[in-house]
């Protein structure tokens, strides 16, 4: 009896062994499900449904990750997560070593998946999330990747491109696992590659360096070279490569070049297989057309990127680009109701992503300062200097701090002054009124005639609507010849009548012309400064520049990102 029970639980921890393990012919079938999720989708679902009832319980956890995946590439997000989540929970429930490299290669499978879908779904905070809970769970740097892609979300390009880069290097995919096709784990750096070079191309939007665009395209030749030297699914690499060039020429303003490339889409039906590639053919064809005064076109292109957005529900920033595409349509054709309505949807869009990436800085903060911390604990652990470097340390993270929390405020003054900036325009366009910003109109004292007070109100009525305000000699003496009165009289007005000098009134005029000029006209911010003053009666790009940020408490450039941002 005693033998038997030995012998009982010898083959018990023997079994709890070899199920931490796959064995070679289980690998095998992972890898399989892999290629076949891409090549043969259905087939690959089958495999994973039939592993998901294996009796090896860590078999048993592939097959439902892979079941995720088939469902994840369908963008059946929903669906994926749920399975997922329940995974995760299952493998954490398990006896499966935690400390083992099979444990901590799952769950950061899975959790890698889950931060996609969210990432994917505009959601950065829950996708950030994600990574925080588990990342003590899964050591050495597993997630690089996508903290640097949700820097690059946020706008930090510079330490985004870095993370993505040192992942490219330090990746454990550098070397191949057991039964793994060497061309799988090409794609999986081409998917990569071509990560960097869409960063380098939202960082372009931010400078307007040539260069990046350079870069953009290195990474996805890359890429691409990388697929069609095994010949691994050519027609699909190269619609992709297609459209991500098209891509680079419409942000450098080619956009005759970027539609012929996005029209490359006929010679690759391949793509009608997958949705989200479809859309972005789509959206970027909506944009060449809009740039090319081709606005029936543009905005059934439109119409067919949102119809696509539906289904899939990814990417908030490409949904307002289609909003704003729309609403500037729709503004060409005179159709007030439309161009309203895509207009207050653009509102409300650009608050939900402005709230979503708020939530996600404190997640990237602390990211942050635990990265400072590793690095300083390193720095300790091999010099005898431990006053002087933790004195350093605390100095560094009071910088870290107060600089975090005054780039956080002032962007969130700066982004709320665009918005109302914004929407001073389209009430001002509505009602025909001078824009004010940050200002409320009060009722003055009157000590001059009534009847000079209407001729000369009149008359500066008149001279705005003809613009004469950006010539450059609009000042005192001009305006008062040009109303047939004289200089002491019409500062008088302007004093007392308006509560403004007559240089306030001048700037005003011409920073709402700038203003509504670079909203509207999208070629317009391919000017430069010098070039942008000059139009508005200013000899110099520096004058413009500090009058700009007089009236709107923001820099020139920084309101044209913003709009090329939203467009």
């Amino acid at each position: 009896m005693h033998k038997f029970t030995f012998s009982i639980i010898l083959s018990l921890f023997i079994n709890l062994i070899f199920a931490q393990e796959l064995s070679e012919s289980e690998i095998n079938i992972t890898r399989s499900i892999q290629e076949n999720l891409i090549s043969n989708p259905e087939k690959a679902y089958a495999q994973a449904i039939e592993i998901s009832n294996s009796k090896n319980e860590l078999f048993r956890f592939y097959g439902k990750y892979y079941e995720a995946n088939y469902f994840y590439n369908k963008s059946e997000f929903t669906h994926s997560k749920k399975i997922l989540i329940a995974v995760i929970e299952d493998i954490e429930k398990s006896e499966i070593d935690k400390m083992s490299k099979v444990y901590q290669d799952l769950l950061s499978m899975c959790v890698n998946k889950l931060f996609y879908i969210h990432k994917n779904l505009g959601e950065y905070d829950l996708a950030l999330f994600y990574l925080d809970k588990y990342k003590n769970s899964v050591p050495n740097n597993h997630f690089n990747a996508q903290y640097g892609s949700i820097k690059v979300a946020m706008g930090d390009y510079v330490n985004g491109i870095a993370l993505l880069k040192r992942e490219l290097k330090t990746s454990h995919h550098l070397k191949l696992g057991v039964g793994e096709k060497k061309v799988m784990n090409k794609k999986l750096f081409a998917d990569k590659y071509n990560i960097i070079g869409e960063a380098y191309q939202k960082y372009y939007i931010q400078s307007k360096k040539t260069v990046l665009l350079d870069s953009a395209n290195h990474y996805f030749n890359v890429a691409a070279t990388m697929m069609l030297q095994d010949n691994f699914q050519p027609e699909y690499t190269k619609a992709l490569l297609s459209m991500r060039e098209a891509k680079s020429a419409a942000l450098a303003g080619n956009y005759e070049k970027s539609l012929s490339l996005y029209r490359k889409r006929k010679k690759y039906p391949i793509i009608q297989d997958n949705i989200r590639t479809e859309q972005l053919f789509d959206l970027g064809m909506a944009d060449c057309f809009y740039n090319l005064k081709q606005i029936d076109s543009s905005l059934f292109y439109c119409k067919k990127y949102i119809e696509g957005y539906k289904i899939t529900k990814v990417s908030n920033e490409n949904l307002l680009m289609a909003y704003n595409i729309m609403t500037q349509c729709y503004n060409e054709k005179n159709d007030t109701k439309n161009a309203y309505s895509y207009a207050k949807k653009s509102l409300e869009l650009i608050q939900s992503i402005e709230g979503i990436k708020s939530k996600s800085l404190n997640f990237l903060h602390n990211y942050d300062l635990n990265k400072i911390k590793e690095e300083s604990n390193k720095v300790i652990a091999s010099k005898n200097y431990f006053k002087i470097s933790l004195f350093g340390i605390l100095i560094l993270f009071a910088v870290v701090v107060c600089s975090f929390y005054y780039y956080y405020k002032n962007q969130k003054e700066k982004h709320y002054r665009f918005l109302k900036i914004i929407q001073n325009l389209k009430e001002t366009h509505a009602s025909n009124n001078n824009l004010q910003i940050d200002k409320i109109e009060t009722q003055p004292k009157q000590s001059i005639d009534e009847d000079l007070i209407e001729k000369i109100t009149v008359g500066l009525k008149k001279l705005e609507q003809k613009e004469t305000f950006l010539d450059p000699n609009f000042k005192l003496a001009f305006v008062a010849k040009k109303l047939n009165t004289n200089t002491a009289y019409l500062s008088q007005y302007f004093n007392q009548v308006m509560q403004k000098t007559f240089s306030e009134y001048t700037q005003e005029l011409r920073i709402h012309y700038v203003l509504q000029r670079l909203k509207d006209a999208p070629y317009f911010r391919k000017y430069t400064l010098q070039a942008i003053a000059e139009e508005v009666g200013y000899k110099d790009a520096n004058t413009l520049v500090r009058v700009f940020k007089k009236q709107t408490g923001l820099s020139p450039n920084y309101y044209i990102e913003k709009l090329e941002n939203t467009d």
